[in-house]
């Protein structure tokens, strides 16, 4: 897993709900649902923690080996990426 420090883009308007986040992103008009797992990995994205510190996290909040979180991690990074929710440097 690349180590870096992901960050939300700051356009995006967030709710919390019951654990789970959706988030409107007005400039591509979508609205997404996260389930706690990925609403954790995005609470994280904070331009600060890198991707390990926010997979170590995740083992302590879900009972998950090392191994597991990094790729939850990894995937979520992705997908939100993909999808235009994280700023680049």
């Amino acid at each position: 897993m690349a180590e870096d420090s992901p960050k939300q883009r700051s356009y995006i308007s967030i709710r919390t709900i019951e654990g789970q986040t959706l988030i409107l992103d007005r400039a591509a008009e979508q609205i997404h649902h996260l389930n706690p797992t990925a609403s954790l990995i995005w609470a994280r994205c904070d331009g600060h923690r890198t991707t390990s510190e926010i997979a170590e996290e995740l083992t302590g909040s879900f009972d998950v080996d090392l191994e597991t979180a990094c790729e939850a991690v990894h995937t979520t990074l992705h997908r939100l990426d993909e999808l235009g929710l994280l700023d680049h440097a």
